[in-house]
């Protein structure tokens, strides 16, 4: 990771699927477009960068629509999870709340267990992001995300809140 943190600070990055097919009746199976894999690989590029030169995530959790699976598909051609997990509550209509809180329960637990977790790939949609980067932060602003763009947020385990450090907008 780059700059200084403590080892209190964990390095969240909330990312927003790429550029997808028009909507349909079936919104899960929506593809990315070709737009959207470039988009995928430029945020991949510019996340191991500045914040993971090591190319490698502690964790991910992925949605489990196509798109937000093949952007992370794209983004693990840079940066590889040591640990992906799919998760049914980061879909557009999920709660902020119960994904914030089960992140911070999963950080915890993994400190607990000897294997910390220094860093958390969340792959998701709009308006879900907006509202976790919102819960995690307590802040309440509401940013908009544009198609693969990441909000990197320090998060400290010991107040059990992040900060927002900056928000890539993407191509």
């Amino acid at each position: 990771m780059s700059g200084q943190s403590s080892n209190d600070d964990i390095y969240l990055f909330i990312m927003r699927h790429g550029e997808a097919e028009a909507p349909r009746v079936d919104d899960k199976n929506r593809q990315l477009t070709l737009v959207g894999r470039e988009q995928a690989k430029h945020a991949a590029g510019w996340l191991k960068a500045h914040y993971c030169e090591s190319g490698t995530v502690d964790l991910a959790l992925v949605s489990p629509y196509r798109r937000a699976r093949q952007t992370h598909d794209m983004v693990s051609l840079d940066i590889v999870s040591d640990k992906v997990e799919s998760n049914e509550d980061i879909i557009p209509e999920g709660s902020p709340k119960l994904v914030s809180d089960y992140i911070d329960a999963r950080i915890h637990n993994a400190v607990n267990a000897k294997k910390p977790i220094r860093s958390l790939l969340v792959v998701s949609h709009m308006p879900f992001v907006s509202y976790l980067v919102d819960e995690l932060c307590q802040s309440y602003t509401t940013s908009l995300f544009s198609t693969a763009s990441i909000a990197v947020i320090k998060y400290s385990l010991s107040e059990h809140k992040g900060t927002l450090v900056t928000h890539y907008q993407g191509l």
